[in-house]
């Protein structure tokens, strides 16, 4: 099995007329690159077409004797597209972005090259390692959640609520595209496995694997939303809480400055000097919001019991 990783018509016409397996791996080719790779390899106009338009979803298309595979992996904190066509000849991946599990997976098939290879074994190591990556992907998204989660009950900071917006919307994506790949496998999977050369006598096939991984990814994603989801609804219960509080104070603010501004003609004939003003005025004031907060702390809404 043979190994590439750029766009050599002759050795790929020769690989292919000896019936010999070989995966292509493609960053960024050019659309007459891929013309050229779908008349050596007689891959459908329609499958070309499609490998040109990237931004698509999760998807197996079915084209007789070869399928295309529209599969999503991970690079860091960015999703990488990959349309993987599939026969039983040979593999070609295409790609735009870098993807260093795609990358080190190629590697090690190129130094495990001159060993006996099938094809379900190239197939399912491009599979495993783009499901491999959004895993990686996930589980760091699952330790900043925890951290998230834990300075929700304490005092987050405004970067902390903002990356709280922006990781919801993050993992929100991460299951549009995880799910999919998950049913995708699951439902659509026997296209592969079925293919001239990709057939596989055992009760289990490894794709079955990859389909595993998958659900124990969307299942991650989905705890990790429901976790973001409570640390959410801590602040906003948190924020209804202190808004309560600044309600409460005001209220005996509001009544006894109204009391004091209908001007009845005792306040007018009595309230004439700094004494009566302080003690009734700004007292009626004070005092109030001293018992309602003595009453807050009492009951546990403001103080060192506020945080507990």
């Amino acid at each position: 099995m043979q190994v590439l990783d750029r766009v050599d018509p002759a050795e790929i016409r020769a690989l292919h007329e000896r019936g010999e397996y070989f995966w292509l791996d493609l960053h960024t080719p050019s659309d007459d690159e891929l013309d050229t790779i779908g008349e050596l390899l007689g891959i459908s106009p329609l499958a070309i077409a499609d490998t040109k338009e990237f931004g698509q979803r999760a998807k197996l298309d079915d084209f007789g004797s070869r399928v295309l595979v529209v599969f999503y992996g991970a690079h860091g904190d960015d999703l990488v597209e990959v349309h993987i066509h599939v026969s039983g000849d040979e593999v070609v991946t295409v790609r735009r972005d870098p993807c260093a599990r795609l990358v080190g997976a190629r590697d090690r098939a190129q130094e495990a090259a001159a060993a006996a290879r099938t094809e379900q074994d190239v197939v399912f190591r491009v599979l495993n390692a783009l499901a491999e990556s959004l895993r990686d992907l996930v589980d760091r998204r699952g330790e900043e959640v925890e951290r998230l989660g834990d300075a929700a009950f304490a005092r987050p900071a405004a970067a902390d609520r903002q990356r709280m917006s922006r990781l919801r919307a993050e993992l929100f994506r991460l299951q549009q595209v995880v799910v999919p790949q998950r049913d995708m496998l699951g439902r659509g999977g026997d296209a592969l496995e079925y293919l001239p050369g990709l057939q596989r006598d055992a009760d289990r096939h490894p794709f079955r694997d990859v389909h595993d991984d998958l659900v124990v990814t969307a299942n991650e994603i989905a705890y990790q939303r429901e976790l973001l989801n409570e640390a959410v609804n801590v602040l906003l219960n948190q924020m209804a809480g202190r808004l309560t509080i600044l309600a409460t104070l005001f209220l005996p603010l509001t009544v006894v400055s109204g009391f004091f501004g209908m001007n009845f003609g005792w306040l007018v004939r009595h309230i004439n000097s700094a004494a009566t003003f302080f003690a009734l005025g700004v007292g009626g004031m004070v005092l109030p919001i001293v018992v309602i907060l003595l009453l807050l702390r009492r009951a546990g809404y403001v103080g060192s019991n506020a945080d507990r």
